[in-house]
């Protein structure tokens, strides 16, 4: 018999068909419970995020449990569900200070990297839109914005300021244990793209891998290194950057599954969930032999999330083509998608869509084109 893994978040389905491509026997809950999720493994939809994940690790099968997106935020809950059973993962006391973008700043200029300038309140801060506003407990981009002073009434929520930096939005994932961590590669970042249906700051996907110079490269190694040593970090941990012609800038750290893992895992058949339990289990880091490489089948892959125009509700027969069995051997085309009959509301994710392609610029095409095609879809359904 496999292994299990609890597997708890917002979203578990990219992490648990990775641990099903491991090998091992993944239990999930998160916000969908989508259709691919339980054909991949048990499932349950939590509807009170996130303090019914509790109840629902509780009821999980015995052994291990990991967290995906969002918990991140919560470090209280993360030591409360890890008392009931062994987390493979970082505990709360690391993610308070990782998520700290103050503390993270004073780690990252140690580096070679650079952090930008961040502000706990918006005295003197710039209203030209060259500032932003964040929540301090934020996921995907989401309440990210640019920052008009009177214009805007003050963030009801923990927020910070921070200086806008132009470039290119990346994330690179790392495997870190015992100080030390392991580069698998970096993605570039879909970042509010109109084509998606979504605008501002939200994600909606990745494409990759890039490809670096031997100066990013090496600046990120030391990075992920110091990161590792500095905060305790152990397993996946993402981490968001913006990189431009001289410069690694770092943004925040993610330390999970994150969402572009899944597009590294496509394109270099690296089993990410594998090197996280070796990391978290045994401290065991990637060797040079294990590192990720491309093959000439899938040199680049891409994901998007098709955010819905306007509200309408998911056809049985959109369910079916995406839940089509692809090729031998191929990864499916689509994900998280969701039950016939679920209503979509205006702006919210319908499903995820891949390609590959030589090119990144090939890959975005097609996903642009797949995009377009589910959200025709949608807006003649009934």
């Amino acid at each position: 018999m496999n292994p299990s893994i609890a597997i708890i978040g917002a979203s578990a389905r990219a992490a648990a068909q990775s641990a099903r491509r491991a090998g091992l026997s993944p239990w999930a809950a998160d916000l969908f419970a989508d259709v691919d999720l339980r054909a991949c493994c048990p499932a349950t939809r939590i509807d009170r995020y996130p303090h019914q994940f509790v109840s629902a690790l509780a009821a999980a099968p015995p052994g291990p449990w990991m967290y995906v997106g969002g918990l991140e935020n919560h470090p209280e809950l993360v030591d409360q569900m890890a008392r009931q059973r062994p987390l493979l993962g970082v505990a709360g006391q690391s993610l308070r200070r990782v998520r700290d973008p103050f503390e993270l700043a004073a780690v990252v200029r140690q580096t070679g990297c650079r952090y930008p300038e961040s502000r706990l309140a918006p005295n003197d801060v710039p209203t030209d839109g060259t500032w932003l506003v964040k929540p301090r407990h934020g996921s995907g981009g989401i309440g990210v914005l640019p920052w008009h002073g009177s214009r805007q009434t003050l963030p009801d929520k923990p927020s910070y300021w921070q200086a806008r930096i132009d470039g290119l939005p990346a994330a690179a994932v790392y495997v870190a244990a015992g100080g030390r961590a392991r580069l698998l590669g970096v993605t570039q970042q879909l970042i509010g793209p109109a084509w998606c249906g979504t605008g501002g700051f939200r994600y909606a996907g990745s494409l990759g891998p890039l490809t670096l110079e031997n100066q990013v490269r090496q600046r990120l190694d030391g990075l992920g290194d110091c990161l590792s040593e500095a905060f305790e970090l152990v397993g996946l941990v993402g981490v968001d950057l913006v990189l431009t012609p001289s410069d690694v800038w770092v943004v925040e750290v993610n330390p999970r599954y994150t969402a572009s893992v899944e597009v590294l895992e496509r394109a270099t058949a690296v089993s990410a969930i594998a090197h996280h339990l070796a990391a978290c289990c045994q401290g065991i880091l990637p060797t040079p032999a294990s590192m990720p490489g491309s093959t000439p089948e899938s040199r680049k892959w891409g994901k998007a999330i098709v955010f819905a125009s306007h509200s309408a509700t998911v056809p049985e027969w959109l369910v079916r083509y995406a839940m089509a069995n692809p090729p031998r051997r191929s990864w499916p085309p689509a994900a998280d998608v969701p039950h016939a009959g679920t209503q979509i509301a205006k702006y919210h994710p319908i499903m995820t869509v891949f390609a590959a392609g030589t090119t990144l610029a090939a890959v975005e095409d097609r996903l642009r084109r797949r995009v377009a095609h589910t959200q025709a879809v949608l807006n003649n359904a009934p």
